[in-house]
């Protein structure tokens, strides 16, 4: 075995921020009444539910953004095209999520698969919560990162809800190591790639539970999706084909 599979190495790995730092933003919220604690948490609940549409700047509207900005204020760029809706969706909301996604995540993993499979978390964040999993402290993007994509059965992407559009870059990288790619639902991976065939998408927290276990324990499948996932991305999404397309469109 390499010394890269050793270190590296595992069944299952996530690598990215928990979001579960002290006073974080939404923490900061300490002002707002309960009331409108309640309709945050119910209405981000909703939204963990939901993938493939971001509804959270929608609701925030009436006293519940009053209570919001008299808490702790706002005020967007003047140059800018944000609204106080989205700034609080995005920088508050989105990211108090993301910690709850991930968090909930690690812990099924751990509690479903930790005692039997190595499950792999690579983050600068403390988890002492989470049980069953390894906690490995963060690794160098250029240098380190594509060795544990590329010696880990089933890598994952979870996406903070506020990035709406767009193939997120954390995907182009586990397909561009050679790794097998688990990742929430978007829109836009099928504008370029096959599910099921290229990555592997999930919906829902039960179903990413369900496709570990059935990718765990069926290695041709997982292995063909991960060597039909890099030859897309290293035939149809390099730099160099990506340039070409800048320059055709600004100088034609």
């Amino acid at each position: 075995r390499s010394r890269f599979t050793e270190v590296y190495g595992g069944d299952i790995a996530f690598v990215g921020a928990m979001y579960n730092e002290k006073h974080n933003l939404y923490d900061k919220l300490d002002g707002i009444s309960d009331f409108t604690r309640g309709y945050l948490d119910s209405v981000m609940n909703a939204q963990r539910k939901v993938y493939g549409h971001f509804f959270l700047e929608e609701v925030l509207n009436g006293e519940i953004l009053k209570d919001m900005l008299n808490s702790l204020p706002l005020e967007p760029n003047n140059d800018g095209v944000e609204t106080i809706q989205y700034l609080y969706a995005d920088y508050f909301l989105a990211r108090k999520m993301a910690n709850d996604d991930r968090t909930e995540i690690m812990s099924r993993l751990g509690r479903d698969f930790g005692k039997e499979y190595m499950v792999n978390l690579f983050t600068f964040n403390e988890t002492p919560m989470l049980l069953n999993v390894n906690n490995r402290g963060p690794v160098d993007y250029y240098n380190d990162m594509p060795y544990v994509f590329n010696n880990s059965l089933i890598n994952l992407n979870i996406t903070l809800r506020s990035i709406k559009s767009g193939i997120p870059l954390r995907a182009m990288d586990i397909c561009g190591a050679g790794g097998f790619l688990l990742s929430n639902y978007q829109a836009d991976f099928y504008d370029f790639f096959v599910p099921g065939e290229d990555i592997v998408l999930y919906d829902s927290i039960d179903d990413l539970i369900s496709k570990c276990k059935y990718y765990l324990t069926h290695d041709s499948e997982r292995e063909q999706i991960a060597k039909n996932g890099y030859e897309k991305v290293a035939n149809a999404h390099t730099y160099n084909i990506r340039f070409k397309e800048i320059f055709n469109i600004v100088f034609n």
